[in-house]
């Protein structure tokens, strides 16, 4: 058995093994219309939209090939086992074919015009082929030579190499949701509220822009029994004071998109509404310094060691985070099972990771050709929820410790989004990365290999380039678990991205949203689907 069929079997194993069964005394009650206060979305197209609002409204309406565990069938909130959604199951012959057969009886949205009509292996090779041409993450699929429709409902997809994170990235809540041609044929895109048409739990019923989103249960879904909840609505409330006060009033379930607050939030909130149900999370994401290591001065590794030296990270814990952050943060973070600790690695090369020595990091400036320090920009979004502003701030602090003078180069979402965030700035840049990334391989090819989209450090690496592609390559977990931890190794010393502490995330609802489990990823909607309200 391959392992890839190894994990398909397990998966179908826990899916059959009743994981619709209550896991405790509380039994779901049906009714009740949820409330998410949040931003509105920039446009509604699952596979041409990187951003994390369209993709999260996307999960209230689409499903997928294959979906993680949610609700009562996770074991944790990193629970990334592969579990069926419209392919009833699937298995892989060979490391690179996979067939997947659809469940029958699965249907689009009742909304004109696919009007109902039942999902075939076509609407599937249209989706992938779409997201395949047209999404700016469409590198994800880069390994993936052909999608082939056997039968009406069969699906082959053939890849060019053996390609460990496939299963995850079909799984994963962000653009590759299935859709129906039809509405793209009717409407150009997907962006039109009337072209939103999927088979997910809930139905999008009407959009006013800048005012709400409203959704409907779908009572076709093919999840029976699912879900509980007689709707959602999106309340666009740009402003994070303003949710927080709906939050404590009971006049919203969430606050954020995900249900996150900042530390300082969450434990306000706890003192003011006890009664709240607020809890702490590491989830899997970054926070970094990065910059132009093609480009003079970074170039050099001992500037960028001086810079790394230079950040004092208990420091900044226990300053700004109340001591309760990851402070070994990358390049994999904490909140991932691939995490190799930098108390597991060669002390003498995690300091340039984790280490605090301003000494050391003026005297490689001064070796470097610096004595005096250099200035710099520091181009950031400060649009980030706290403590993000502060963290600018703090960083241009202790490097002007060093010699590093700071200049603090603010810029607007769309800027930011399009050119800093891809990597296109000049010298130092900080900013975070990852939260609603469920694949290892986005902490590592994704930002670190030559060309690839988040490669914002402009790394180019031989030597890691053959760990990188060798460890998305290798198709047995174990196997693939060493050549992580040694990419890890080999990079505690480059310094290619500076790593601060990351905040854990307080999920907080009132007491009465039932059912909830916080899931790493962009999937609101499965979320949404075991929730109920109990008034």
């Amino acid at each position: 058995m391959t392992g890839a069929s190894a994990i398909v079997l397990l998966a179908l194993l826990a899916f059959a093994g009743g994981t619709f069964s209550p896991a405790s005394a509380q039994t779901p009650k049906r009714g009740g219309v949820f409330h998410v206060a949040a931003a509105d979305p920039p446009g509604l197209d699952p596979h041409q939209l990187v951003n994390f609002i369209p993709q999260t409204v996307a999960s209230l309406t689409y499903s997928h090939l294959v979906r993680f565990p949610a609700g009562p069938e996770q074991t944790s909130s990193t629970d990334f086992r592969i579990l069926p959604d419209l392919a009833e199951r699937w298995e892989s012959s060979t490391p690179t074919t996979y067939v997947f057969t659809l469940r029958k009886g699965a249907r689009f949205h009742r909304k004109p015009p696919v009007n109902g009509r039942e999902v075939t292996a076509d609407d599937v090779k249209y989706s992938l082929d779409r997201f395949r041409t047209k999404s700016p993450m469409r590198q994800r699929f880069e390994p993936v030579q052909a999608v082939e429709v056997v039968d009406r409902y069969t699906v082959r997809i053939v890849l060019k190499e053996p390609y460990a994170p496939f299963l995850n990235h079909l799984a994963s809540a962000a653009h590759t949701a299935v859709l129906p041609r039809e509405a793209e044929e009717k409407f150009k895109d997907f962006n039109h509220p009337d072209a939103v048409i999927g088979t997910g739990p809930f139905v999008m019923k009407s959009y006013e822009r800048g005012v709400r989103i409203v959704f409907e249960r779908n009572p076709d879904y093919f999840m029976p029994g699912l879900p509980y909840l007689d709707g959602v609505v999106w309340e666009v409330v740009p402003d994070q004071a303003t949710r927080l006060a709906l939050l404590r009033a009971s006049k919203v379930e969430l606050a954020h998109w995900w249900g996150f607050l900042n530390p300082e939030e969450g434990k306000a909130l706890k003192r003011t509404n006890p009664e709240m149900v607020v809890t702490p999370h590491v989830i899997a994401d970054t926070s970094h310094l990065f910059m132009r290591t093609d480009q003079p001065p970074f170039n050099d590794v001992r500037v960028r060691r001086a810079v790394s030296l230079a950040i004092d990270r208990k420091t900044w814990n226990e300053t700004l985070i109340f001591g309760e952050g990851c402070v070994d943060s990358g390049p994999v973070p904490c909140g991932m099972e691939w995490k190799l600790d930098a108390a597991r690695m060669d002390p003498a090369r995690t300091k340039y990771l984790v280490g605090y020595d301003p000494a050391e990091a003026r005297r490689l400036l001064a070796e470097a050709g610096f004595p005096r320090g250099f200035t710099t920009p520091l181009y950031h979004f400060p649009g980030f929820p706290p403590p993000w502003r502060s963290y600018y701030d703090l960083a241009a602090d202790m490097l002007g410790r060093i010699g590093i003078t700071v200049e603090l180069r603010p810029e607007e979402l769309g800027k930011w989004s399009t050119t800093t965030n891809l990597g296109k700035f000049e010298k130092l840049a900080m900013g975070p990365y990852g939260a609603g990334v469920t694949e290892v391989d986005d902490f590592l090819t994704t930002m670190f290999l030559p060309g690839a989209a988040w490669n914002r450090s402009h790394v180019d690496d031989a030597e890691l380039n053959k760990m990188l592609l060798a460890q998305r390559r290798e198709m047995d977990g174990k196997k693939r678990r060493e050549i992580i931890h040694e990419i890890q190794r080999y990079l505690a010393d480059k310094a290619y991205y500076v790593y601060v502490p990351v905040p854990p995330r307080y999920i907080s609802h009132p007491p009465y949203v039932k059912g909830f489990k916080h899931h790493d990823g962009y999937d609101l909607g499965r979320r949404l689907t075991f929730t109920w309200i109990e008034k």
